[in-house]
């Protein structure tokens, strides 16, 4: 027990002394004051570079990652412009219309005399503006909501189909020498061409007369009923009012549906500085079933022929004192691929004048009867002065002959001098025809009739008179009938 004691403190003793030993000599290993804090600074220097290189290597590399997006960014960018470039170079078709042409989804512009028209191919609405002296354009719908709020609708069955591209509806415009052109493609169903045509409403002038087609076309494989309505919203006369007048009403202030036009035959909206002239009746018009004078909301609503209250303000939950024109054409009832049309004209005006839609409709009136009559009394003496025995041959007699042979209508035929005749238009101009030259195969009344309409296609096309085939498609006519006399 004793030496456990004395060896544990020798123990204790050796340890204090080899704890002093090495404080000793760690005392003696460390350098002067002034040594250790330059040797402290040195080590700070370098871990200070240490510590810069390691920034400087981290910003150049962050850099080099900075040039690297750039450059990916402009790449891409750059591609992205020449596919844009591209695409736009492309010819995006939404439909090939036969004897019209190529119709694509984007947005035309085009002015003819005091007629300038914007129509949306992306979103089917269009535009009409009135030019005045000044060369400024007077619009003559709202101009809100890309126009959207003018627009066409058309009804299959018992279905509307309003025409924009919020359904599907696939939508086309091109521009035209006297206008322009819009194309609507319910698919599978129905293709309605829509045709802006500016005319002029007399000799003088500019054009001043926009002819509105529409054309219904069943796309379908069954038959099926058809009907197409048109909502122009108006605002000339929404500020100082009138909102609308006719000619058989001075103001129109209030909801109003007409289902007679003969004496109301136009409605106007005007203003000081513009005015459009809804032409309704006569000429070649297509008679509307109903025209509504009612709020724009209202006529939009999905009902095919609106709900009027007549004398009930142009007011509504969603806007003021905003009125529209609703019209609306009667059905028609369509085998696949069969079509119908529906035509009205809109005479304008600016600064302050009176638009002439009524007498553009009485000058056209009067062309159009002399026309049909003109080509009423070819036919007829044609008719009368063939018989047909079969494809192959024809047999006259003077008993079949004898309403070509009366007095009033052989005096019409030019004389024959040596087998020839001389066509005339009234301005001293001949074109000589060589009755020897007809054949049997032209002596039959499909061609006789086609040369008829054709002269009076020529005749009734005033703009683009091809003269010279004038004249000699009436001396081909003239030596026709002149062999039939003398046959």
């Amino acid at each position: 027990m004793r030496a456990g004691k004395i060896s544990a403190g020798l123990a204790g003793i050796l340890f204090l002394c080899c704890t002093a030993a090495f404080c000793a000599a760690a005392d003696e290993s460390l350098p002067p004051g002034d040594e250790f804090i330059e040797i402290q600074e040195r080590v700070t220097n370098a871990s200070s570079k240490k510590a810069l290189k390691r920034q400087e290597k981290e910003a150049k590399r962050q850099a080099e990652k900075a040039k690297k997006e750039a450059e990916a960014a402009l790449k891409k960018e750059e591609k992205t412009k020449q596919k844009e470039t591209e695409k736009s170079k492309k010819i995006n078709v939404a439909e090939l219309v036969s004897n019209e042409g190529i119709f694509q989804s984007k947005t035309v512009e085009n002015q003819v005399g005091d007629i300038r028209l914007l129509l949306k191919g992306n979103v089917g609405s269009f535009q009409i503006y009135t030019v005045n002296k000044e060369a400024m354009s007077q619009p003559l719908l709202a101009g809100y909501d890309e126009f959207t709020s003018s627009f066409f609708s058309l009804r299959a069955g018992k279905k509307e189909y309003k025409l924009s591209n919020n359904i599907g509806i696939v939508i086309g415009t091109r521009k035209t020498d006297v206008g322009a052109q819009m194309v609507y493609v319910v698919p599978k169903l129905a293709r309605v061409l829509v045709r802006f045509e500016c005319i002029k409403s007399g000799e003088n002038g500019n054009a001043d007369i926009l002819k509105v087609n529409a054309v219904v076309r069943n796309r379908s494989k069954r038959t099926e009923v058809f009907a197409l309505k048109n909502v122009l919203d108006t605002f000339l006369g929404e500020q100082k009012g009138p909102h609308f007048s006719t000619a058989d009403d001075i103001a129109v202030n209030s909801e109003m549906q007409y289902r007679k036009f003969d004496r109301m035959k136009w409605i106007c909206s005007a203003n000081s500085k513009a005015s459009m002239q809804i032409l309704l009746h006569g000429a070649d018009i297509t008679p509307p079933e109903v025209v509504s004078l009612g709020n724009k909301d209202l006529l939009a609503l999905p009902s095919w022929i609106p709900q009027v209250v007549r004398s009930r303000t142009f007011d509504s939950v969603l806007s003021y004192n905003n009125s529209a024109v609703c019209i609306n054409w009667e059905e028609k009832r369509l085998a696949p691929e069969e079509e119908f049309s529906c035509t009205y004209y809109i005479a304008m005006a600016s600064n302050g004048e009176t638009p002439a839609g009524e007498e553009f409709i009485a000058a056209l009136e009067k062309r159009l009867k002399a026309e049909q009559s003109s080509s009423a009394e070819k036919e007829n003496a044609v008719k009368d002065s063939i018989t047909f025995i079969d494809t192959d041959s024809i047999s006259l007699s003077q008993q079949d002959f004898g309403a070509y042979a009366s007095e009033k209508i052989v005096s019409d035929v030019p004389e024959v001098v040596s087998g020839q005749t001389e066509a005339t238009a009234g301005s001293g101009e001949f074109v000589p025809f060589d009755i020897e030259t007809i054949g049997a195969e032209k002596l039959n009344y499909q061609y006789i009739q086609s040369l008829i309409d054709r002269i009076n296609s020529l005749e009734g096309d005033d703009q683009n008179l091809d003269r010279n085939e004038l004249l000699r498609l009436n001396a081909e006519l003239d030596a026709i009938l002149e062999k039939l006399r003398q046959m």
